[in-house]
């Protein structure tokens, strides 16, 4: 595993109570005599999925009641929505309001990770964890944040403090062994992922991920076992069954091997270490005119995938120093990052926020115009679009 499945932390939260974190949890202790209609109508909007059309209520809202938790906290959830940068400002005042409430100080960390704001969203969390020691559910949440991040050893240290707390649920475990096997306590990470497939043997990402472990240390004929398992409950992954096809070979059952193969080709057919697997297989039995067609196909794939995956990273690389570029007010800098990519959403997104500190607010207008043409849909986009365009009308 080199992250967590994304998205991982919320799910998890969800199976573990995740009322905790629901948006907006943090509503006024006190009745607001006003405007309590402006915040009802805008709660309805946010969890309408238009947070875009939820804003401007909560802000009225807030212009009328400035120390209002319910429309603080809703406008910081529909600033977050649409990617406004006054969320962090609306989060913070809503936590000076209570500054006791860790529902929404959880919250506004989410709002920070999502903002590729990693340590200060770390920061807040560690508070949090400091003020409710106890909270095993709070701990394994931000274990599997960590581990999203890329950070195993310490979310080892949460996840298995959590399990320490009483919370051995199988999705814990799950993460916990995942993590364990990044910084090599392969032994640990094995007894973990076993008692996660004995909490839930329906799943079949724990199975898998036993399987590819148990095959690496040496152990084929459990990890067929658990593969051959893991198959039967996804029987859609290739990628369950290429690890199927490797552990049978390795078994020395290799017709059941070249099925397990060809299975995954079948399911993706674009699948280069299948296309290796069956074709290095064939080869040692014999059959090396279909060996040397797979092998070409392998080498053909193999090619295609290192080149998306430097271009992938070529571009992300390139957006990440815009968007530091623009948060260090180097606006020309930022834009010259983001122009590199006109027809990508969120190179334009960023193109248009650079301009808009630059006060060309008319070009900014026509790169959210642009972007709005790749994803008509995102709310974010028209928001960010409605305010530059009132920005362009301004004296």
């Amino acid at each position: 595993m080199k992250a967590a499945p994304a998205g991982g932390a919320r799910r998890l939260l969800l199976v573990l109570g995740g009322a905790l974190l629901v948006s907006g949890v943090a509503a006024s202790r006190e009745p607001a005599p006003a405007p309590e209609e402006a915040i009802r109508k805008a709660r309805a909007l946010l969890a309408a999925g238009r947070p875009d059309e939820a804003a401007p209520l909560f802000e009225a809202a807030v212009a009328a009641r400035p120390a209002d938790l319910a429309a603080l906290t809703g406008l910081a959830d529909a600033y977050a929505a649409v990617a406004d940068p006054r969320a962090e400002t609306a989060y913070e005042r809503a936590i000076a309001v209570d500054a006791g409430n860790l529902p929404l100080r959880v919250a506004f960390a989410e709002y920070l990770w999502r903002d590729r704001r990693s340590e200060k969203g770390n920061a807040v969390m560690e508070r949090v964890l400091a003020e409710a020691p106890g909270n095993a559910k709070l701990k394994a949440y931000y274990g599997v944040r960590l581990a999203e991040q890329g950070r195993f050893g310490q979310a080892v240290e949460q996840l298995d403090a959590a399990r320490r707390g009483g919370l051995g649920d199988a999705d814990v475990l799950f993460y916990l062994g995942s993590a364990l096997w990044e910084i090599g306590r392969l032994e640990e990470a094995q007894a973990r992922l076993q008692q996660s497939v004995l909490r839930a043997p329906e799943k079949a990402a724990a199975r898998h991920r036993l399987g590819r472990l148990l095959l690496l240390r040496g152990n084929p004929d459990e990890a067929a076992r658990e593969l051959s398992l893991a198959a039967r409950v996804a029987p859609g992954s290739a990628e369950i069954a290429l690890d199927l096809g490797r552990a049978l070979e390795a078994t020395g059952r290799t017709a059941e091997a070249e099925a397990a193969y060809r299975r995954a080709l079948e399911l993706d057919p674009g699948l280069p270490a299948a296309h290796y697997g069956l074709g290095t297989l064939l080869a040692r039995n014999g059959r090396r005119e279909e060996a040397q067609k797979h092998i070409a196909l392998y080498r053909e794939e193999f090619q295609r995938e290192q080149e998306r995956r430097f271009r992938a990273g070529s571009r992300q690389a390139e957006l990440n120093l815009g968007w530091t570029e623009l948060e260090a007010g180097r606006a020309e800098a930022a834009l010259a990052q983001f122009s590199r990519h006109p027809d990508d959403v969120e190179a334009l997104r960023g193109a248009a926020s650079a301009l808009s500190k630059l006060g060309r607010h008319a070009q900014a207008v026509r790169a959210l115009e642009r972007a709005l043409l790749f994803d008509p849909d995102n709310r974010g986009l028209r928001y960010d679009l409605n305010r530059e365009r009132e920005r362009s009308k301004a004296p």
